[in-house]
């Protein structure tokens, strides 16, 4: 095979390779008609959450990592969440017993709105959430612009959210 052929090729095979890895993430769509029930029964949709940037963490009374950052995702929610112009909620999962999920945060003091799950269509809907912690960044459109499993960076987060604010 001529060396320009075998050199062509390698290079088209490295910039399609390039143009697979950067492309942009493939974020499930979220309806208007979700509905995300608190822990005290209150109701609120997709719809009613929009107009301003939100961070959803879906979140597990077994999740150590969860826990953990409690604490930072308080600091944010008040710093924040003061202004006005952003949102943060828990979601438990589907697997977690109601009781022990209010317990749980309760006891870890959390000061954002604790969500259930019951009907796994939450975790569905955000494109069949398994594992704790996983968090999304949604716009003020309800687009998710950023997901993340796994321990926060905090420092990362919040630059996010300061694009996102203003």
């Amino acid at each position: 095979m001529p060396t320009k052929l075998i050199t062509f090729l390698v290079i088209f095979t490295l910039l399609a390779g390039l143009g697979w890895f950067y492309q942009k993430p493939d974020y499930p769509e979220l309806s208007d008609k979700l509905i995300f029930q608190r822990i005290d029964g209150t109701l609120q949709t997709m719809k009613e959450l929009k107009g301003k940037p939100l961070m959803v963490v879906f979140w597990s009374p077994s999740c150590v990592i969860c826990m953990q950052e409690v604490e930072e995702l308080n600091h944010l929610y008040t710093e924040l969440q003061g202004s006005k112009k952003f949102d943060l909620l828990a979601l438990s999962m589907y697997y977690d017993r109601p009781d022990s999920v209010v317990e749980s945060s309760t006891h870890a003091k959390m000061l954002y709105p604790v969500y259930l799950d019951l009907q796994q269509s939450l975790s569905k809907a955000f494109g069949n959430v398994e594992v704790t912690p996983t968090s999304f960044l949604i716009n003020s459109s309800g687009e998710i612009i950023y997901q993340h499993v796994g321990r926060l960076d905090f420092t990362f987060i919040n630059q996010k959210l300061t694009e996102l604010t203003g």
